[in-house]
This record gives C-alpha cells, structure tokens and sequence, in this order.
C-alpha cells in the first residue's frame, strides 16, 4: 500500500464544502490502496461566521490521532494581523486592514511572517523527516499548500500532486474584481505557473477549471482530470421515507453568488403567487447567514414570495431538511460554468431539482442522470414548473440513489487510481 500526505486547510470538525473533499480520501483511499496522513489546521473553536475561522486555535501544540482510515495531524492556527483587525468595524481599522490584505496578498509566498498557514508547512516537514511517504497531494485552496507540496516535494524527493477545489488565480471571482482582483491575478499566476510546474498531476473538481488551468500552464486539457465532490452515501443510508413538510417548501443550500440567477427565480414564484393566491409556499435559503449582502439581494426581489434565512446548521441537519422538501433550488447562469457542491446532496436525496438559469454546460450533464430534474431559464418557465408541480402530487415522487456514480466513494476510487497511476509513472 502506498503511502499519501495529504495537506489540507479545510478539515473536519469544520463544517464546510471544502473540507468534505479530503475527509473522503481519509475515509476510502485505504479500500483502494492508498494509506492517508492528513496534514491540517485545529479546528477547536465553534465556527459561527467567517470572522470565526481567524481566531487563533486553543490547542497550540501539533496532535495526532489515528483511526480506522489513517492520521490526522492537527497544527495551531495563529492568526496574522490583518485577521485580527477582521472583526472591527471602525474606519481605520477597516482601512488598515485592506492595506494589510493586499500586502499578505503579495508577500505570503515571499516572507514568512505573512504566511498565517505556515505551522502546516512546519508539522508536515517535520513528519517528513522521520517518515516516508509516496506521494504528497495539496488540496487548493488555500493555495499556498501547493506552494507547501512543491518545496517539500523538492526537499525529500517524492512527488507531489494539486487537486484545485477551485481556481487559484484563474478563479472566476477575479474576473469581475475591481482592485483586488487585479491584484490577486496579477501576483498569484506568476507564482502559480512556477509551482504547478513541478507537479505530477493536476486535478481540479469541475471541466471548466481544467480549461483555465491548461491554458495557463500549457498542459493539455485531458491531462488535467477532473474528479468530482459527490455525496457521502452514508449520510443517506437510514433515510428513507422522510415525511415532506406540511407546507410546500423550497430549499436553497449554501452560497450564492452575484452572478447566479435567483432574480429569474423569484419573479417566476410571485407570478406563480398571483395567479394562484390561494398557494402557500416557504422559500428556505440555508447558510447564507454568511453572505449578508445576498440576503439583502433575496429581499429586495423576493416581492410576495416568503423567504426564511435559517442559522448555520451542521450537513446531516441540512440532508434531513432536503429531503423533506417538495423541491431544491440550484441557481446557475451559462456564463460561468461552475459545479456546485451542493448538487450531488441533492441528487442523493432524490427530491425535485429546479436549476434556474440553464448553465449549458457540466450542472445540466449532471442532473441528467436525475430523471426529476428540470431547468428553467424565464419567470415564465419558472412558473409553469411550480405549477406542475404544486398542483400534481405525483410529480413529487423521489428518484432512487442505487448505483449513483456521484458518491464521494466512487469519486475517492478514480481519484485513487489517479494517484496510483502518477506514483508509477514517477518510478
């Protein structure tokens, strides 16, 4: 079996996204033949908000622990200053703080003292020293651990592998960024190109990533694979008839973002609401206590529709409120081609998928194998679905998960065999 070092910012107890990628090579890289060493941060303080994840960690000692899938070793976390001026609102601490960001921006591959993720770097040197492994793979992002999986990579001669959970300095949100954007593409492609240039392999978790990523490090496209995020299975296992909420309800899970097309939604709700007065339906957008201006933005075009803005729940209370909604809500746009983690929860809990607008690319792939999945790019196509919907309880019948290629287990095997495939190839 072939040893992995995985460096990771995002882990669990951290509820997030990002962090659901490397706990599922933890959990299955051992049934296909790889032992996993996690490298991340302490995530020993209650996340209720973003401003939270810049608190220094209360263990300040580096930890291991080992269980049934492999180690995980945990480094303090201390913040920089800019995150400590994160939480204050006053002007010159605002001021001071943007002066800060774009000096760690620009000086976090260069000089130390601006890297706040160094202790990851340190603990995964010093297990390195008295260990061998076969490969390292940084997760991305941050994507200063591609920076870490490269000088380590150098250092003890083994190789190492990116997997971009997003876009380092081809990200999209840089696309239609004023100052910080510019400065952000402009400082990180330089050291992006130099660093990826050393890898054996780059994965990325969506097709339109690969595009980006090829055409800047000049790899071919089909040479940059993409493994998809998935869906824990287990988390689903026990959950088989879940009884739907007594009013009709629409889930939202996760982030939205500026370019995703709920305007088109909402209109089509209210015109939906006015010709029909007498429906009753709840509009539930989970987990965008973080993004008050998106709340905000809901508010101003929600019109007659009723929307709720649920505190942060834990993922196995937002499995139980999928499934006991009448309908999922995926908002997309055919200008940017993103794949949303959000997607494969809800094809695992099998209930009715809305995705507003068609995005014409990998998110309408994918829910075609969700056979009660529709896409709706006008109020008007919007409203003749609620329609449909509301008015023919039979159209609410949920799909079954057997076989599903978009587990996190199946997803973790390809990835696997990936790794094992560059690790001979290296030989």
């Amino acid at each position: 079996m072939k040893k992995a070092l995985i460096l990771a910012y995002d882990f669990p107890p951290y509820n997030s996204i990002g962090a659901h990628r490397p706990y599922a090579w933890l959990k299955y890289f051992r049934e296909f033949g790889l032992d996993p060493v996690v490298i991340t941060r302490h995530w020993d303080i209650e996340i209720t908000g973003p401003n939270d994840c810049n608190l220094p960690s209360k263990n300040t000692r580096v930890t291991e622990e080992t269980n049934d899938f492999g180690k995980v070793i945990r480094a303090p976390f201390y913040p920089s200053l800019r995150d400590k001026l994160i939480s204050r609102s006053d002007l010159p601490s605002v001021l001071f703080r943007k002066i800060l960001s774009v000096w760690q921006l620009i000086t976090e591959h260069h000089i130390k003292s601006s890297d706040n993720k160094r202790t990851i770097f340190d603990a995964a040197q010093s297990y390195l020293k008295k260990n061998q492994v076969d490969v390292i793979i940084a997760c991305g992002e941050p994507f200063v651990l591609f920076r870490y999986a490269a000088q380590l990579s150098k250092e003890f001669d083994v190789p190492w592998i990116g997997d971009y959970r997003d876009g380092w300095s081809t990200n999209y949100r840089w696309d239609d960024a004023k100052f910080y954007g510019v400065i952000q593409k402009s400082t990180q492609q330089t050291v992006e190109k130099s660093v990826v240039a050393t890898s054996t392999l780059l994965t990325t978790a969506a097709p339109s990533f690969s595009t980006r990523i090829a055409f800047l490090t000049g790899r071919k496209e089909e040479d940059i694979p993409v493994v998809y995020n998935g869906y824990f299975e287990e988390k689903y296992a026990n959950i088989t008839s879940v009884p739907l909420k007594n009013t009709f309800t629409i889930a939202h899970a996760g982030t939205l973002y500026y370019f995703q097309r709920v305007e088109t939604f909402l209109s089509g709700l209210n015109l939906f609401l006015k010709n029909h007065p007498e429906a009753k339906i709840d509009v539930t957008f989970y987990g965008l206590n973080f993004y008050p201006a998106q709340i905000d933005r809901i508010k101003h075009a929600a019109g007659e529709a009723t929307v709720y803005f649920p505190d942060k729940i834990s993922h196995d209370e937002m499995v139980k409120e999928l499934c006991s909604s009448h309908l999922q809500l995926l908002l997309a746009t055919p200008e940017k081609h993103q794949v949303y983690a959000k997607i494969f929860d809800y094809i695992a809990s099998g209930r009715p998928t809305l995705m507003v607008e068609n995005d014409k690319g990998p998110l309408e792939w994918i829910l075609s194998f969700q056979k009660n999945s529709t896409i709706a790019s006008s109020p008007k196509e919007v409203e003749s679905y609620l329609e449909s919907l509301y008015y023919n309880p039979e159209n609410l019948v949920s799909t079954s998960r057997e076989g599903n290629k978009f587990t996190r287990r199946n997803q973790t095997k390809r990835f696997a065999e990936l790794v094992l495939n560059a690790i001979v190839k290296n030989d």
